[in-house]
């Protein structure tokens, strides 16, 4: 953790602590790892509170600026999922469809088929489903953030502000069912 971002015992959806972003350069750094040819899946809880301007980052796991990034940001009123293969942008897209900065917890699953289908959850339900977009290079990522941008924290792409609860990354597609049960495990504490 940099900067002290702060852990909650008490705003929390799931287990016994959130990580709390007060957007004043605090971030964590996540090891190094190599995505596989399996599918990838992140699941995890997050809030932006009415701070989080666009371009703040949930995450944004990269080789640097702009190198094979998988990221997910704000945008004023909604989540975008964006990646790079090598330093080709493959464009943001939007996927909460609802307004998301209003300091409300959301469970939210990006899965990415081996296929290059992407599915989007959230709150156990499939959102959005967009076919042959493209599977992430197969590389070793060294720049690894969660509430930071790879770009840095600037006025462009600015710190987080909001929190996050029980972040995994799976290195293949994990299934609807999947979904369904972690966002069960929270569903009662964050209603």
């Amino acid at each position: 953790m940099v900067n002290s971002p702060t852990i909650s015992a008490v705003d929390v959806v799931v287990g016994t602590g959130s990580i709390q972003f007060s957007g004043s350069s605090q971030y964590v750094t996540i090891p190094s790892f190599a995505t596989g040819s399996t599918g990838l899946s992140f699941a995890f809880w997050f809030k932006f509170n009415s701070g989080c301007v666009a371009n703040c980052r949930i995450f944004d796991f990269s080789n640097g600026a702009p190198s094979d990034n998988l990221l997910m940001g704000s945008n004023l009123n909604d989540c975008y999922l964006d990646s790079y293969l090598g330093l080709s942008d493959n464009g943001k897209l939007y996927s909460c469809n609802l307004n998301v900065n209003d300091g409300l917890w959301r469970h939210f699953v990006w899965v990415i088929h081996s296929n290059g289908d992407w599915a989007v959850y959230v709150n156990g339900a499939l959102t959005n489903y967009y076919t042959g977009i493209q599977y992430p290079n197969l590389v070793p990522r060294v720049k690894n953030y969660l509430g930071q941008s790879t770009w840095g924290g600037s006025v462009t792409d600015p710190f987080l502000q909001g929190a996050i609860d029980e972040f995994y990354m799976f290195q293949y597609a994990i299934t609807p069912k999947a979904v369904g049960a972690l966002y069960q495990k929270g569903e009662v504490l964050s209603a």
